[in-house]
């Protein structure tokens, strides 16, 4: 797993500075076009705070439990939407963002696990 995560990020480097230079050099680019809606706004940042502020409060229980009860309460809240068992519709974006928002409080973690807290 290790020697995948450098490939992982390289390439999603790659895409981020591509989109970022293709705005950068585009004399009619169009900012508010690539904003996303305000529901996956609210979604990441939901997931990123509650993970962060959880792991900060709770600093004897494991990161990773923490963002998987996150994900999983997140996910069993849209499958309740499913059935009508609280308000909303079911939306794999909003699954995505709440992963999302996870992900961005973990991954700082896993890159001071992999580099053995090297700073």
């Amino acid at each position: 797993m290790k020697s995948i995560m450098p490939w992982i990020a390289r390439a999603t480097l790659l895409a981020v500075l591509a989109v970022a230079f293709a705005g950068a050099i585009d004399p009619h680019h169009n900012a508010e076009r690539s904003v996303p809606p305000a529901d996956v706004v609210e979604h990441v940042a939901y997931g990123y705070l509650l993970t962060v502020l959880t792991i900060a409060s709770l600093p004897r229980v494991n990161p990773w439990w923490i963002g998987g009860a996150y994900l999983a309460v997140g996910g069993g809240f849209e499958v309740m939407q499913i059935f009508g068992l609280v308000s909303g519709t079911f939306q794999w974006k909003d699954l995505a963002s709440n992963l999302a928002g996870i992900v961005a409080a973990l991954a700082p973690l896993a890159l001071g696990r992999r580099s053995g807290g090297r700073g």
